[in-house]
């Protein structure tokens, strides 16, 4: 075995890890699943271990495929990290935002496409991705997260609190009606939102509920998501009632996709923040871009009244 296993079957290998599945991978590497299957199948001869195995209609990785995992995706990474790099090089009047890939689909897409109308010369690229990069090794100009994972960057600004409400598409309420009492909810599929061990815990529906008096025992959890804007596209597509953060939602709620189903609210336990690299400030674009985005967030900030 040479020391080296062939790059796109390490690629190959990784996307299935992370993706789940095959016909993923491939899609996401633009290649037919049988070529994500030969490339897995050269990488497996490579190390002399079976990495995957069929498993229903699925695949799950073997014992030797959990070991290898980790040691794949640090290497993609690595890789992306040096396409980033390249480019920023390339381009010195482009701007990188980085941010937890929910806000993105749901808040800060939405924002940069109105500053781009403002400034249709500047360059920015989105970063979505749960871990904080590192701003002074220019992995990006500036980082956008929540909580405790300040800590991470040296320069730091508050956003806003985000709050939470129920929301549900119109038709799963009923065109016109009306909730008579909040615990009417009890009757429709609770959307619940679990973001892990990372961060402080969203408030849920059991908290929300005890604000009624209604005992944590009588809301059921029957569907959960590690996504934020997972739920919110459940709800969207009229699954249940969503739990939602009033930024990810502003969006729907003016369109009429969504409807905010009461008036109470509960803040998030820790604020999001923005935070930038050490020269992201030396350019008057980056500047201006990093004055914009803190005013504009003022409008999403919680108020006990809201």
């Amino acid at each position: 075995m040479s020391s080296t296993p062939p790059l796109r079957a390490v690629q190959a290998f990784e996307a299935v890890s992370r993706l789940g599945s095959i016909s993923a991978a491939a899609e996401e590497l633009n290649v037919s699943p049988s070529a994500i299957t030969q490339q897995i199948h050269l990488l497996e001869r490579h190390l002399g271990a079976r990495l995957i195995q069929r498993s229903g209609r699925g695949i799950e990785l073997t014992r030797w495929g959990i070991t290898y995992r980790p040691y794949a995706a640090e290497a993609m990474e690595q890789l992306r990290r040096g396409a980033r790099e390249l480019a920023r090089v390339r381009r010195s009047n482009h701007v990188t935002v980085s941010a937890l890939p929910s806000l993105i689909s749901r808040w800060l897409g939405q924002l940069l496409h109105d500053w781009r109308k403002l400034h249709p010369k500047s360059s920015i690229l989105v970063d979505g991705a749960d871990a904080e990069p590192r701003l002074d090794e220019n992995e990006a100009d500036f980082r956008i997260s929540y909580g405790a994972r300040l800590r991470c960057h040296q320069r730091v600004r508050h956003l806003f609190r985000d709050y939470v409400f129920p929301v549900a598409h119109p038709a799963l309420i009923g065109s016109g009606r009306r909730l008579a009492d909040v615990r009417d909810l009890l009757g429709f599929p609770l959307l619940w939102t679990d973001w892990g061990p990372d961060y402080s815990p969203s408030p849920n529906w059991r908290e929300w509920f005890a604000q009624y008096e209604v005992d944590a025992a009588d809301v059921p959890c029957e569907l959960t998501y590690s996504l934020s804007s997972a739920v919110i596209d459940a709800a969207a597509e009229g699954r249940g009632v969503a739990l939602a953060q009033h930024s990810l939602v502003a969006t729907a709620l003016a369109a009429g996709t969504l409807v905010r189903l009461s008036d109470s609210s509960l803040p998030l336990p820790q604020p999001y923040f923005i935070a930038w690299s050490s020269t992201a400030l030396d350019r008057a674009e980056s500047a201006n871009l990093h004055a914009w985005l803190i005013n504009e967030a003022r409008r999403f900030e919680w108020q006990p009244s809201a």
